[in-house]
């Protein structure tokens, strides 16, 4: 009976003592996988969080040159108003009033004229373009001062226009067009950089 408990006994410890070193090594290899887990995971954090804070600093400095781009037109835009606003106070009304001189509009008429017929030619094949209403006037002022044109121009009025006149060549298939407008924008645009030194100096941003 001793023997067999002897035996038992010596069955019990060995297996108890080799379940315990299989607990041990499976234990340890827990361990180490664990770190493993935990150290990739410790990276890859790092990676996230170097990726976000790039992320942050490329989308801030997007931002920042949205906003400075965004100040600069709302800056250029005012600065253009206030050139605008300047330039149609001061440069249309002397315009308009001045097409609404009959004799202003006349000596355009003569020049216009005389620069596309400079040798009185009466083979040219003109044609003019004036208001409603007025073609009979210039008609007459061109029969009086440039007759030897007359033979070849043709005048028409439209009701579109409201000032001045538009001459030109079929011949030469253009025209030239002597409005308020015309001018106002002419005047304008000769005036603006001018304008725009004397009110903001140099920078014109």
């Amino acid at each position: 009976m001793n023997k067999l408990q002897e035996l038992t006994d010596k069955l019990y410890n060995e297996g108890l003592s080799k379940g315990q070193q299989e607990a041990e090594i499976i234990l340890n290899q827990a361990k180490i996988e664990a770190e493993k887990i935990l150290s990739e995971a410790k990276s890859k954090a790092r990676e996230i969080e170097i990726a976000a804070k790039k992320q942050a600093a490329e989308t801030g400095a997007n931002a920042n040159a949205e906003i400075k781009l965004a100040g600069r037109q709302i800056i250029s835009e005012v600065k253009q108003s206030i050139e605008n606003l300047i330039l149609t106070k001061t440069v249309s009304p002397d315009i308009k009033h001045a097409f609404e001189d009959a004799s202003f509009v006349q000596s355009l008429i003569m020049t216009a004229t005389e620069q596309f017929n400079p040798h009185n030619s009466e083979s040219l094949n003109l044609y003019m373009i004036v208001p409603e209403g007025q073609k009979q006037a210039v008609s007459e002022y061109l029969t009086q001062k440039v007759s030897s044109v007359m033979s070849s121009m043709d005048i028409s009025d439209d009701n579109r226009m409201k000032s001045g006149f538009k001459i030109g060549s079929r011949e030469e298939g253009y025209y030239i067009s002597f409005t308020d407008e015309d001018f106002d924008n002419l005047f304008k645009a000769h005036l603006r950089p001018k304008v725009s030194e004397l009110l903001f100096g140099q920078d014109t941003q």
